[in-house]
């Protein structure tokens, strides 16, 4: 076991023993508590911990798309009829619009979205079908 010695903080290695000394300055051990640290597997458990974080967090941020994106395709899909409606028929319709586009976002990342709008709306109106 490593131990550091309390008095000159130099690293010993001993085997356990009832009369304990410092290798450099001699003093002995006896009457200190000893707690063994482990730096190497806090550093690697919190190194893992960050990396697995970042990889999680960019996984599901590409999986929804930005809040005021989302909102603004629900409010232009229940709100594309220029005329008055039943309350029960606009509830089915923001149903079957929000349907569509979770169904929408687990086929076309919000980068796919972006650089074809064409293909969204195209997948978006076949899931829409799909959710009546």
């Amino acid at each position: 076991m490593k131990i550091e010695c309390p008095h000159c903080q130099t690293d010993n290695d001993i085997e356990f023993a009832e009369n304990i000394a410092c290798k450099e300055c001699e003093k002995s051990f006896k009457g200190f508590k000893f707690i063994k640290r482990n730096f190497v597997s806090a550093s690697t458990a919190l190194a893992v911990g960050l990396i697995g974080g970042y990889k999680v967090n960019g996984a599901l941020e590409e999986e929804r798309y930005p809040l005021e994106v989302e909102y603004a395709i629900i409010d232009t899909c229940v709100n594309s009829s220029k005329n008055i409606v039943s309350m029960s028929w606009y509830e089915s319709k923001r149903e079957a619009c929000l349907c569509a586009l979770e169904e929408t976002e687990k086929s076309l990342t919000y980068s796919d979205y972006k650089s074809n709008q064409q293909q969204f709306l195209l997948r978006f109106k076949q899931n829409a079908k799909g959710c009546v």
